[in-house]
């Protein structure tokens, strides 16, 4: 404890002020809240998402995103939790409806901010004042987070052969450019969920975007298509 913390003890020790217990206590859970905050950030090095929690003045609680929209459903993940706590009346308890476990509390007495990282799960939580929970209180919603599609390239030429870059491939998303160079052949790529040609007069280039699934599939000129593209 700092010797100025040790003044304000013993202040508060001569005295029996309330009003310097709740000073002080606001005061070293601030200073440890803020060491916690910048040991957390300084050992993860996380670019997280934020939610912004505030609690007071008066009766009020919300819960926002970074851009101070409220939210109401949030995709599961990692995030930077900001609670700020104006009031010493309130404090702030996110916890999960499931298991009851705790995800923050910022302590009644605190005043400040704190900030702490938290691992949402699929889950229903519960946010709330503890001592004012029936009319202090919100609810927030954890989805599964869709992870996102990873387009892979593929490259299809024509003239004067028909040639496309791999034999065989994994089943995801594609994105196949089409260099036609012929003025009498074209590129004709067919199998499961998916038939698409140029026309045979057509000279340059296309991009198609394709979800390939496990299976053959066949390409060429019309009306030969010899070539085959296994995908596993």
């Amino acid at each position: 404890m700092s010797d100025r913390e040790n003044q304000l003890t013993g202040c508060c020790a001569r005295h029996k002020s309330p009003l310097m217990r709740r000073l002080l206590a606001a005061l070293t859970a601030a200073t440890l809240a803020a060491l916690a905050a910048l040991v957390t950030g300084s050992a993860s090095g996380e670019d997280l998402p934020r939610l912004v929690a505030t609690v007071g003045p008066g009766f009020t609680i919300d819960l926002a995103d970074g851009n101070g929209t409220h939210v109401t459903s949030i995709p599961s993940g990692r995030y930077e939790l900001v609670v700020h706590d104006l009031s010493p009346e309130h404090n702030f308890v996110l916890a999960s409806k499931t298991t009851a476990e705790r995800v923050v509390d910022s302590g009644v007495e605190f005043v400040g901010d704190t900030t702490v990282t938290a691992d949402l799960r699929v889950d229903r939580y519960g946010y709330a004042c503890s001592p004012h929970f029936q009319v202090m209180n919100g609810s927030l919603t954890v989805y599964r987070a869709t992870p996102p599609v990873t387009t892979k390239a593929l490259r299809a030429t024509v003239g004067p052969g028909v040639t496309l870059s791999a034999n065989r491939v994994g089943a995801g998303r594609y994105r196949l450019t089409v260099v036609d160079r012929s003025k009498t052949r074209n590129f004709h790529f067919v199998g499961f969920g998916v038939n698409r040609k140029t026309a045979k007069a057509f000279r340059g280039t296309v991009v198609w975007t394709l979800d390939l699934a496990p299976g053959t599939y066949r390409f060429g000129s019309d009306p030969k298509l010899s070539g085959r593209l296994t995908v596993t």
